[in-house]
């Protein structure tokens, strides 16, 4: 499986690593341990160690964080992957008791592991999510929900959201969706932004509901961009057929895609409202939230994937709907991301010689 490497991918959310935890993943089809250090800064080693293999995450913090003891033989390594003490024999450290450390980064609430050289990792491409990770605690419901398929069905699935309609019909669809014209542009060449704009229709059920009046027709609107490899950003939002959208309603969402492996995709959602900003109002609408994903797309996506098999998407000549358009340019431009990544990394046959 090929991944694009000069990245950043979502490795957890903040509190998923709190102090004195070591949290063992696997990202990319890599092994990694995660840890706080003294000073609270996330750490991410190669989650073995090079004497015996062991899963370092087998193993407990030392020294405040600053070290993680193999569980097997007692080595230690600090958060630059350095073996820093051996308790067996005279205390000597083997020049090749190195582990693999990982560039990381906490912005906006988020965990970010750069899946290149460490020494080649650019800030400046973590994207800014703070909009949506500082909004109103009483409008925010947040999770994590690993999920049996490619992070690229993942994609796919947000960034055709035409499915609603027929996925989620009694909470987010209204046939409002499929009905409009997506309006695809390209901002960057690591990104993609689709917009659906409808009038008329009567909102979703989850909309409706919180609107100044129900059952009345709607300006609706629906705004995603996708960031290479795999973070989207959503704008789902509703008004009163003619009124501003400041007289509406409007929800601002992250879907944050990892992969696990060829097959498995580390999930997380963030999702935020301008409605309802008491925690009653939350407490009700967690569970909306949560199962459409969990009893709706999680399935659907897990049986997509089991279908497929190991087979290349493409291979499968897949028929294409006009919904698909964003999501085959963001599949496109991950390629060749990838692509001019692997050609880059091959030496010419003058710098071979």
């Amino acid at each position: 499986m090929s991944y694009l490497r000069n990245t950043w991918y979502v490795a957890a959310m903040h509190d998923e690593l709190p102090p004195g935890r070591l949290l063992a993943r696997i990202y990319l089809d890599e092994p990694v341990v995660l840890f706080r250090n003294a000073a609270g800064e996330p750490q991410a080693l190669a989650d073995r160690c090079p004497h015996r293999f062991a899963p370092l995450s087998a193993g407990k913090l030392c020294n405040g964080g600053d070290t993680v003891q193999c569980g097997y033989h007692g080595l230690q390594f600090d958060g630059k992957g350095a073996c820093t003490h051996n308790p067996q024999g005279d205390g000597g450290i083997p020049k090749a008791a190195v582990v693999k450390a990982y560039a990381v980064r906490e912005r906006h609430g988020l965990i970010w592991l750069w899946a290149g050289e460490a020494k080649e990792a650019d800030e400046s491409l973590i994207p800014d999510y703070s909009a949506v990770t500082s909004a109103h605690v009483d409008g925010t419901i947040r999770g994590y929900m690993p999920t049996a398929c490619s992070a690229e069905l993942f994609v796919d699935n947000i960034l055709d959201l035409t499915h609603v309609d027929f996925l989620h019909p009694t909470t987010l669809g209204s046939g409002a969706l499929s009905r409009a014209k997506a309006v695809v542009t390209e901002p960057s060449e690591r990104s993609v932004k689709i917009v659906w704009v409808s009038s008329g229709d009567v909102a979703p059920y989850a909309f409706d509901i919180n609107l100044r009046e129900q059952g009345r027709p709607t300006d609706q609107w629906t705004e995603v961009t996708w960031t290479a490899p795999s973070t989207m950003l959503i704008r789902v939002g509703a008004t009163l057929l003619g009124e501003p959208r400041e007289a509406g309603v409007d929800t601002l969402n992250l879907h944050l895609a990892t992969p696990e492996s060829a097959g498995r995709t580390h999930y997380w959602y963030w999702s935020t409202r301008n409605f309802g900003l008491t925690p009653e109002a939350n407490a009700q609408a967690t569970p909306m939230v949560v199962n459409v994903f969990k009893l709706e797309d999680k399935p659907m996506l897990e049986a997509q994937q089991q279908r497929m098999g190991t087979a290349d998407f493409w291979s499968l000549k897949p028929v294409l709907l006009p919904g698909d358009a964003g999501a085959v340019r963001a599949r496109r431009k991950l390629k060749a991301l990838i692509d001019a990544e692997a050609s880059a990394a091959t030496p010419t046959d003058g710098a071979a010689a």
